[in-house]
């Protein structure tokens, strides 16, 4: 007689990287102004590269995982679970990246209660047209406030994401526009 054990189930692992640079001299864009690279890290981040090639700067001491969706990894404070930061990129989705974003806010909204936008247009970033997201809404654990960017470059979208519970955005912002302010791509 033969016995089959059942087969384990398939984990893709996803390797976790903290991005270490290199003595090289800066490198300048085009513009001539040091690249988010070349720039010094701010105190009390450091700098990580996620999927798709982004690279950024995240708190020290914060608990990264993979998260949901493509190409996403999530940085978490680990004094409170309920602040979170996420980053990296995937391919770009065929359709428009404005048109893709309205799509997905239509569906957030109508998924989560007590969805309010605080702003949604377009903007640019690194000289490429950027898509810039602000919202609130109830979760079972409270009001949550969220900021994303979003942008593409080489058939890839990249994006950087902040939530936080509302009481604690102003916390949480500032940590947004420094991932924002030393992010490449």
């Amino acid at each position: 007689m033969l016995l089959v054990a059942p087969r384990e189930p398939q984990v893709q692992a996803y390797p976790v990287y903290v991005y270490t640079e290199a003595p090289t001299p800066p490198s300048t864009t085009t513009a001539g102004t040091p690249s988010p690279v070349a720039m010094p890290v701010p105190e009390g981040y450091q700098r990580v590269a996620g999927p798709g090639g982004l690279i950024t700067t995240i708190p020290v001491g914060w608990t990264i995982t993979r998260s949901s969706g493509p190409g996403a990894m999530q940085a978490t404070d680990p004094d409170d679970p309920g602040r979170y930061v996420r980053y990296g990129g995937a391919p770009a989705p065929a359709e428009d990246l404005v048109a893709s974003h309205v799509d997905y806010e239509l569906r957030f909204a109508g998924a989560h209660r007590g969805f309010q936008r605080h702003s949604l247009g377009t903007a640019t970033y690194h000289d490429v047209a950027a898509l810039d997201w602000e919202f609130e809404h109830d979760s079972a654990a409270g009001r949550r406030r969220a900021h994303s960017l979003y942008w593409r470059i080489g058939g890839t979208e990249y994006f950087l994401y902040a939530s936080a519970p509302a009481a604690r955005w102003s916390e949480t912002k500032p940590i947004f526009n420094t991932m924002v302010d030393n992010s490449t791509p």
